[in-house]
């Protein structure tokens, strides 16, 4: 695999794959919603979810909550050469 200009990796495949890490902040339902998105994109192939944390109180609001990700992406890469 080589890396590009922005650490993502690229296999020799042609298959671009980025890490990102995302924080989740709405109601519990809201992420909840959101964690079912992403398992089903992870179904159809379009990322892989390393891992979900458990929804966590934000300090100073009983109304919203907050969750973290790891997120490996799978693109395709345009080759425009």
């Amino acid at each position: 695999m080589r890396k590009t200009a922005t650490g993502a990796e690229i296999d020799f495949k042609g298959t671009e794959k980025s890490k990102v890490k995302v924080r989740a902040q709405s109601t519990p339902a809201e992420i909840d919603n959101f964690h079912r998105l992403l398992e089903k994109c992870q179904e159809l192939g379009m990322c892989e979810v390393i891992n979900f944390s458990k929804i966590l109180p934000n300090k100073g609001t009983s109304r919203y909550y907050r969750a973290y990700c790891d997120i490996v992406v799978n693109g395709e890469v345009a080759d425009n050469e």
